[in-house]
């Protein structure tokens, strides 16, 4: 998750590691379509509407946690809870050198949902309003973004 102010022009991101949830569903919008010459109804995806519910671990000095606590502590909203997220895909599709892994750079919702003090973790979840697709390669544990040229 991008951490940096809105008007930076580098991002700084955030790996939400501490978690043991990763659940990114991607919530097919149907439609059925009764056409005259099928016996059954045809269902139709419309498009998706992605979204990835997270829990994180509450450590302090965790930059995710941080950020993160600081935003429920504020209850942002609007424009404030609109957020860069990168979405790095398990599986090096590089060749030799740098490993390279398939990405999307997002633009998301960030919804909070609730902070459990005794289970000491932060609930939240995305929902994904526009995806770049493209890759990720890792160095010194900062990921650098490259769009597709498709895109």
């Amino acid at each position: 998750m991008n951490t940096a102010e809105t008007s930076a022009l580098t991002p700084s991101w955030a790996r939400i590691g501490k978690s043991t949830v990763f659940d990114l569903v991607l919530n097919a919008q149907t439609e059925d379509n009764d056409f005259i010459e099928d016996e059954i109804p045809t269902t139709d995806i419309k498009y998706y509407k992605p979204s990835l519910a997270q829990e994180l671990q509450a450590n302090k000095g965790d930059a995710a946690f941080d950020y993160l606590y600081d935003m429920f502590f504020n209850l942002p909203t609007g424009e404030d809870v609109k957020k860069d997220l990168l979405i790095v895909f398990d599986g090096n599709i590089g060749s030799e050198g740098t490993p390279k892994f398939k990405a999307w750079k997002t633009k998301a919702t960030l919804t909070l949902d609730h902070f459990d003090s005794v289970a000491e973790k932060i609930y939240f979840s995305f929902s994904i309003n526009h995806i770049d697709r493209g890759t990720v390669t890792v160095s010194d544990g900062v990921p650098t973004y490259t769009a597709d040229s498709a895109t």
